[in-house]
C-alpha cells in the first residue's frame, strides 16, 4: 500500500496518543537531521569508545547529540537512554512521563563500506524500567534506514506496523500500512557465525538452512537485515551468545526490545536463545545484553527449539 498520507495525519487517524505522536514527531525530525549529516559526509573515523566498549565514529556522537536535543525539545520524555552514553539523562521539568531508549547509529562500522545503516528507538510509558519486564509499558518502537531511500518504520501498541518514506520536500509519507510477515520463510540472516565453531547446535541450524536451500540475506547491519525481513514478508534474524558474551552481544533496550515490539505488531515474534519472549526479560541495567532471534514465528520456534 502507498499513499500521499502524511506521517502526522496517519498517526492521528490511527488514534495514537497525543504524547506518543509528539515524541514520534521529534524522533522523525532527528532522523531527517541525521540523514542530512550523513549525506553531507560528516562521518569520520573511530575517535573513542562508547558505553558498551565499542568504537565510535564522529557520526555516532553527532547522531546521539541530535536525538538527545530533539527529545529534550519534546518536553514529553522524562528520561532518555542512549547506547552511546553510560548514564541515562533525566529532564525533571518535562511534563511527560515517558522513557525513550535509542541506538543513534546502529551499524556505523558499515559507513566506510557504504552499506545501509539505521537508528532504533523504543518508547515506554514509564520513566524507570529497572526491575520491570522490557515490554512493560511499551507503547511504540521505530527504526530508520539510511539507504538509497530513507524510511521510518513505526509500530504502535495494538495498532500495527507501518512504513514511511522521506520525500523530496522533507516529509515522511506513508508507503506501507499494516505490515505483516508470514509464519514460515526461505530467508535467513545469521549473525555471530563464529559460534558454529563452539556450538554444534548452531552449526546444525546453519546446515538445516543450507539443506533446505534457504536464501542468505545478511549485510552485517541489524537494521537493514531486519528491514529486509519486513519488506519481503518473511525471514529470520539470529544472534546467539558465545563463550565471550554468554548473555549475547546486542542490547536489550536499544536493539532487542524495540525490534521484538516491531515484529510482534507485524505478527512475527522476538525470542531469546532460550525461546523466551524478549519483552519478558527483566531489565537490570540499561546496557544489559540479550540474544536475539526475530522473524517468522514457525522458523524462530524451530531454531530456538534446536538450540534449547
Amino acid at each position: 500500500m502507498s499513499s500521499n498520507q502524511s506521517f502526522n495525519h496517519f498517526l492521528r487517524e490511527r488514534g495514537a496518543d497525543w504524547d506518543v505522536r509528539s515524541l514520534l514527531y521529534h524522533i522523525a525530525r532527528s532522523v531527517k537531521y541525521i540523514n542530512f549529516s550523513i549525506r553531507a559526509g560528516n562521518t569520520g573515523g573511530a575517535v573513542t569508545q562508547n558505553a558498551s566498549g565499542e568504537s565510535q565514529i564522529a557520526m555516532d556522537i553527532l547522531a546521539d547529540q541530535i536525538i538527545s536535543k530533539e527529545l529534550e525539545k519534546s518536553e514529553i520524555a522524562k528520561v532518555i537512554a542512549s547506547e552511546e552514553q553510560e548514564e541515562s539523562i533525566e529532564f525533571p521539568s518535562h511534563r511527560g512521563n515517558y522513557f525513550v531508549a535509542y541506538d543513534p547509529l546502529d551499524g556505523s562500522s558499515l559507513v566506510d563500506a557504504n552499506l545501509a545503516i539505521g537508528t532504533i528507538f523504543g518508547i515506554w510509558e514509564s520513566p524507570d524500567m529497572i526491575g520491570h519486564k522490557a515490554g512493560d509499558g511499551m507503547v511504540a518502537a521505530c527504526y530508520a534506514v539510511y539507504g538509497p531511500r530513507i524510511t521510518l518504520t513505526i509500530a504502535l501498541k495494538d495498532k500495527g506496523c507501518h512504513e514511511f518514506e522521506l520525500n523530496d520536500v522533507g516529509e515522511f509519507i506513508l508507503t506501507r500500512a499494516d505490515i505483516t510477515i508470514k509464519d514460515d520463510t526461505t530467508y535467513f540472516a545469521p549473525g555471530n557465525l563464529k559460534v558454529c565453531g563452539e556450538n554444534p547446535k548452531y552449526r546444525a541450524c546453519m546446515e538445516r538452512w543450507l539443506d533446505r536451500q534457504s536464501k542468505l540475506r545478511y549485510s552485517g547491519g541489524m537494521v537493514p537485515d531486519l528491514h529486509h525481513i519486513l519488506s519481503k514478508g518473511h525471514g529470520i534474524f539470529t544472534y546467539p551468545s558465545d563463550t565471550k558474551q554468554p548473555q549475547g552481544k546486542l542490547r536489550l533496550l536499544f536493539e532487542g526490545a524495540p525490534f521484538a515490539f516491531v515484529f510482534n505488531e507485524a505478527k512475527g515474534v522476538g525470542k531469546t536463545q532460550e525461546g523466551n519472549d524478549i519483552l519478558d526479560t527483566i531489565v537490570t541495567d540499561y546496557h544489559q545484553n540479550t540474544t536475539v532471534f526475530v522473524g517468522s514465528k514457525n522458523e524462530v520456534k524451530a531454531v530456538t527449539d534446536m538450540l534449547a
